[in-house]
């Protein structure tokens, strides 16, 4: 049951985190059961950062046991996308009641002359479940 809030904050980069991605669209999505009516967009600022995202958490109580009932974060997938750069699709990231996460999205810039796809294969990414 998702009772509760945390916040995600995503910042997007290039050039190895030298430089920040203005302007990036962020897409936020429910990745599960209880959360698939969610969605939020937003834009990245000059620092290539979107502002704090507020969504819904499991209660911290599943937090402070060593075998909860339910696992106490909820999951949330992305979608970057920016002018000049591949899109980027990641999935399933941890958000836990009471703490703000941040998730550095490095993009890949786009050549002169694109191709239909990333050069090398799947720019998604996906978080690996944590282990309860």
């Amino acid at each position: 049951m998702l009772d509760d809030f945390g916040s995600l904050i995503v910042r997007t980069v290039t050039a190895s985190n030298a430089l920040p991605v203005v302007g990036a669209v962020v897409r936020i999505f429910g990745a599960e059961e209880g959360n698939r009516n969610i969605t939020r967009s937003e834009i990245t600022d000059r620092d290539g950062t979107t502002r704090s995202v507020s969504l819904p958490a499991p209660s911290k109580e599943f937090s402070l046991t060593p075998t909860p009932t339910e696992a106490p974060y909820a999951i949330y997938d992305i979608e970057i996308s920016a002018d000049g750069y591949y899109s980027k699709r990641m999935f399933s990231l941890p958000v836990f009641s009471g703490i703000s996460s941040l998730q550095i999205v490095n993009m890949i810039p786009r050549g002169a002359n694109p191709i239909e796809n990333y050069p090398r294969g799947n720019v998604n990414s996906s978080i690996p479940e944590n282990d309860l």
